[in-house]
C-alpha cells in the first residue's frame, strides 16, 4: 500500500498524545507509548484483517490497539518476561461485571480486616484512627526509621497529622514472618540502587511487607477471578513500597533516604479494585471476543517459522530497548515475589553493569540486529516498519540505521511526538531528548546503506547549519530533539552524511553550539 507519509506526519503532530483510558489507566508499566499515537500508526499502515507485529510487546499498546473492534487486526506480540505477558492477557480476558462486583465485595472485606496494621489513636478525640502514610528518615536500607509525620484519617479528622509515639514506631516495624511471599535475594547492581545482599523487603517497610503477605494470602483463597485479582496488586506494587513524596516509580527498586514514604495498602488496593470496573465495561464495548491475537514467550531473537511465517506480517509497530535505559528484567524482580512472574536476563537485550550479567554494548547491537533480521523476513514486500527510537548519540544513529538497512529495510522519515519535561530534561535540557521520536521505514529488498558521503565534513557540517536555521526561520525556536526530528536527521541519513559525521562528533549539540544560539529560559535554540 503507498501511504502519504507527510499526512500521517501531521496526523501526529495534530494529535494530543495521551496513555490514559480506562483500559491503560488500570497499570503502569515503564514508557508506554501513546495509544492513540498507536492508532494513526494503525490505521496509515494497515488495513482491516492485516496483521501487526510487535517484538517488544512491553505493555501491550500495539497489540491492544490493533485487535480493538475499532481497527479489526489481527496481531502477534513477544515478550521475555512474564509480567508484560500477564498484563495484555489480563486485559483480553472477558469479565462478567456482576460476578467481578461480587467477588470484589468478598475482596474488599478481606482486606479491610487488615486494616488493624495501620490502626493509631487520633491525637484529638482519642478514638481508634487509620493512618493514610507515614514520613520518615532511613539513612541506608537497614537503619532504623525516624518518623516525621503520620497523616491519618479519623471519625473527627479526616485529614489529620500527628507525631509518632512509641507505638507507631512498633507497628511500623513489626516483626512478621511471611506465609505467602519469599523474601528473594535481589541482583546486585549500584546503577539501579541494589546492593550485596539486599532482598526485596529491603524495599518495603517491615509492616507493608507483612500487609502485602496478607493481601497475597486474601487473594489465594479467592473462589474466581484471581488474576485479575492479582493484577491488581501488580498495579499499586510500585507504590507499596518505601517511596518519596511524589511517588516516583520511575526506579522500582530505589528508595529515597530522606523524606520517605509509607502508604497505606488497603487504602491503593480498594481504590485501584473500584475502579476496574469501569475497565471491565471499556473491554466489553471496544474488543470483540476472543480477539484475534497471539503471544510469544521468548527472545524475539529467537522467533522462527512456526513461530510467524515468512512474509506474513502487514506492519511491524515496536519500541525497542535502548542500551542501558530501562533495565527491564532487572525491574521485574519487584513483581516476582509477590505474583511469580518469572523474568529472562539470559535473552535480554540490554546494557547492564550488574556484575553477574556481563551485558555489554557490543551485544546489545549484536542481538537487536538479529531481531532487525527477523522483522524483517516477516515482513510482506513493501510493507512498513515503525520504530520509536531516540538518541542523541550519532554513532549509535549509525548503528541502528545501517543495521535496520541491512536487513532491508529502508528509512524514509521521522515524526517527533511530544510530551512533558521529565527531572533529566530539566537538568540537561540540551542535550536531553524529551518526548518520543517514531522512525518510519519501508521493506525494500533492493535498499543498500549509504555510507560514503560525496561531500566533505566541512560541506557536511555546513548542510547541517543552514537546515538548523532553515528550521528555525519557520519555527523561530526549536529543541534539540525537534531539531533531530522535524529535519536533521532525515536529511543526515538520506544523504549518507551520517557515517562520516558520527566519526567525528558524539551528538549533533556539538554543532548546533558552535553556529546556533541557545536561549537558557526557554530551553530551545534560535538562529
Amino acid at each position: 500500500m503507498r501511504v502519504d507519509i507527510p499526512a500521517v506526519k501531521k496526523r501526529i503532530y495534530d494529535a494530543k498524545a495521551t496513555n490514559r483510558n480506562p483500559i491503560y489507566n488500570t497499570h503502569l508499566y515503564w514508557s508506554q507509548k501513546p495509544y492513540n499515537i498507536c492508532d494513526i500508526l494503525i490505521e496509515s499502515f494497515s488495513e482491516e484483517g492485516d496483521t501487526v507485529f510487535d517484538p517488544f510487546l512491553g505493555s501491550g499498546v500495539t497489540l491492544l490497539q490493533a485487535v480493538s473492534s475499532t481497527h479489526k487486526r489481527k496481531a502477534i506480540g513477544c515478550e521475555i518476561n512474564e509480567a508484560p505477558l500477564f498484563i495484555v492477557k489480563t486485559l483480553l480476558k472477558s469479565y462478567d461485571e456482576k460476578k467481578y462486583k461480587k467477588t470484589l465485595d468478598v475482596f474488599l472485606r478481606e482486606i479491610k480486616k487488615l486494616q488493624r496494621y495501620y490502626a493509631a489513636q487520633c491525637p484529638y478525640c482519642n478514638e481508634v484512627a487509620f493512618i493514610t502514610s507515614v514520613v520518615f528518615d532511613k539513612a541506608t536500607r537497614n537503619a532504623e526509621i525516624e518518623i516525621k509525620d503520620i497523616n491519618f484519617r479519623c471519625v473527627c479528622s479526616p485529614k489529620g497529622t500527628k507525631t509518632a509515639n512509641s507505638y507507631d514506631y512498633d507497628a511500623i516495624n513489626i516483626e512478621y514472618t511471611p506465609k505467602n511471599i519469599i523474601d528473594t535475594v535481589l541482583i546486585p547492581n549500584s546503577r539501579i540502587a541494589v546492593h550485596e545482599n539486599e532482598t526485596i523487603s529491603c524495599i518495603f517497610t517491615k509492616r507493608n511487607f507483612a500487609v502485602l503477605d496478607e493481601v497475597v494470602g486474601v487473594i489465594n483463597t479467592l473462589e474466581m477471578y484471581q488474576d485479575l485479582f492479582r493484577y491488581i496488586l501488580m498495579s499499586v506494587l510500585h507504590l507499596c513500597k518505601i517511596t518519596d513524596k511524589r511517588s516516583n516509580s520511575q526506579w522500582p527498586l530505589w528508595i529515597p533516604k530522606n523524606d520517605c514514604v509509607e502508604k497505606n495498602i488497603i487504602n491503593l488496593l480498594e481504590k485501584k479494585a473500584k475502579k476496574f470496573t469501569s475497565a471491565i465495561s471499556y473491554r466489553a464495548e471496544h474488543y470483540k471476543n476472543p480477539p484475534d491475537h497471539k503471544l510469544l514467550h521468548k527472545g524475539s531473537q529467537n522467533i522462527d517459522e512456526v513461530d510467524i511465517p515468512n512474509n506474513s506480517v502487514d506492519l511491524i509497530i515496536t519500541d525497542p530497548p535502548y542500551l542501558g535505559q530501562v533495565l527491564y528484567s532487572e525491574y521485574m524482580q519487584l513483581y516476582k515475589p509477590f505474583l511469580g512472574l518469572d523474568f529472562n536476563l539470559d535473552d535480554e537485550i540490554v546494557v547492564s553493569n550488574a556484575p553477574s550479567r556481563d551485558k555489554s554494548e557490543l551485544e546489545y547491537f549484536d542481538l537487536l540486529d538479529r531481531v532487525f533480521g527477523v522483522c524483517a523476513s516477516k515482513l510482506k514486500e513493501s510493507a512498513y516498519f515503525c520504530l520509536y527510537f531516540h538518541d542523541s548519540n550519532l554513532e549509535v544513529w549509525n548503528k541502528l540505521i545501517s543495521s535496520l538497512t541491512k536487513h532491508h529495510l529502508r528509512y524514509i522519515s521521522q515524526a517527533h511526538i511530544p510530551k512533558s519535561n521529565t527531572i533529566k530534561n530539566i537538568i540537561s535540557p540540551k542535550k536531553s531528548l524529551n518526548g518520543d521520536c517514531i522512525l518510519f521505514f519501508v521493506k525494500d529488498s533492493g535498499v543498500v546503506y549509504n555510507d560514503t558521503a560525496a561531500e566533505t565534513l566541512n560541506e557536511i557540517v555546513l548542510n547541517i547549519v543552514q537546515q538548523a536555521k532553515h528550521l528555525l526561520k519557520q519555527h523561530k525556536t526549536l529543541s534539540t530533539p525537534e531539531l533531530y526530528d522535524n529535519g536533521i536527521m532525515e536529511v543526515l541519513i538520506q544523504n549518507g552524511w551520517l557515517p562520516a559525521l558520527a566519526k567525528k562528533y558524539k551528538t549533533l549539540v556539538d554543532i548546533f553550539e558552535k553556529h546556533l544560539k541557545w536561549d537558557s529560559t526557554i530551553s530551545k535554540w534560535t538562529a
